[in-house]
């Protein structure tokens, strides 16, 4: 599916709950949010069949998120659902891993292609601050699971913020010296209403490459452009890779191949900006595949070009 300005659109990222089982600074406030009954939420058999007519059009990688996937009852059969859908050539999953060293073998042999595992912290003290609830050993185990379940690749995702875990950069770099995994480094955005003083949390790329830098020769190591949006390199004789995302000092917007599935059924065009089209209303109204690809084309048409910061989302419903 091409976009009016000539973009590739094959990706979609499917929120499949608002739900988690933590309640991150940077994603939720103390109290949480209010969720969503759970007739809102698009049934398995709904995002499959979203999902069927978006790789009629193109889509090739659906990502699964939440919230926390993982809570989703069942969410094993939704991944073998989708990757035995035709076209579809990638099912991959972000979870913040707490539940995932009971699931990690079946959701291979369901057919997941790889997994992103979001972690902040190394430090239990500190990841209790940070999720307001976890246990860093329960996603440590889920890790060393992934791992054992041979798949395909998995990756921990590590928001840096000034003040709170940039002091750890270097310690996240260093397990990549002898596994092989992939530690990506992502700016820190402002969305949403957490309480925190976002303008004071960002951390540059530019200063998280200098810093892991100082660990000793860093190569850059070429990737498919269909990979996304991660600069990646390589410490010298190191078994895996560190990626940095900067979607705050170098924007990617103009090279976005992905839309969104909201949780309750909000086909969108970007995170933060563009539109949107209740696709939920669609389905449950008796709409013909060709009236859901039509839905698609109208979300790739209000697709933006240009990042903009500052904007008030509920990211657990969006995925992110």
């Amino acid at each position: 599916m091409i976009d009016p300005h000539g973009r590739q659109l094959d990706y979609l990222r499917v929120s499949v709950t608002d739900r988690c089982n933590l309640r991150c600074i940077y994603c939720m406030p103390p109290e949480g949010v209010r969720q969503l009954r759970h007739e809102d939420l698009l049934t398995f058999e709904e995002i499959a069949r979203t999902v069927a007519v978006g790789a009629s059009l193109g889509l090739t990688k659906v990502r699964l998120t939440g919230g926390e996937p993982l809570v989703r009852k069942g969410v094993e059969a939704l991944v073998g659902l989708l990757s035995r859908t035709a076209g579809v050539s990638h099912v991959t999953m972000t979870t913040n891993g707490i539940l995932l060293a009971a699931m990690a073998s079946t959701l291979r042999q369901q057919g997941l292609h790889d997994l992103n595992v979001s972690l902040d912290t190394l430090r239990a003290d500190r990841y209790r601050r940070i999720t307001r609830c976890g246990r860093v050993e329960d996603v440590l185990r889920g890790i060393d699971a992934a791992l054992s379940a041979d798949f395909a690749s998995v990756k921990i995702n590590t928001v840096v913020m000034r003040g709170i875990n940039d002091g750890e950069i270097a310690d996240f770099a260093r397990l990549t010296l002898e596994r092989p995994i992939t530690v990506r480094f992502i700016e820190f955005m402002a969305v949403g209403r957490t309480g925190l003083a976002d303008e004071d949390l960002l951390v540059p790329a530019a200063s998280i490459l200098e810093r892991i830098g100082e660990l000793g020769a860093i190569e850059s190591v070429e990737t498919a452009k269909t990979s996304g949006p991660a600069q990646v390199f390589r410490l010298s004789g190191a078994a895996g890779a560190i990626g940095v995302i900067a979607p705050v000092t170098a924007p990617f917007c103009r090279t976005c191949n992905r839309l969104r599935l909201t949780s309750e059924g909000r086909l969108r065009s970007c995170l933060i900006r563009g539109g949107e089209v209740d696709l939920r209303a669609r389905l449950r109204g008796g709409a013909s595949d060709e009236e859901i690809a039509q839905a698609f084309r109208e979300t790739a048409a209000m697709k933006p070009l240009e990042y903009s910061c500052g904007a008030s989302i509920k990211m657990s419903r969006i995925g992110g």
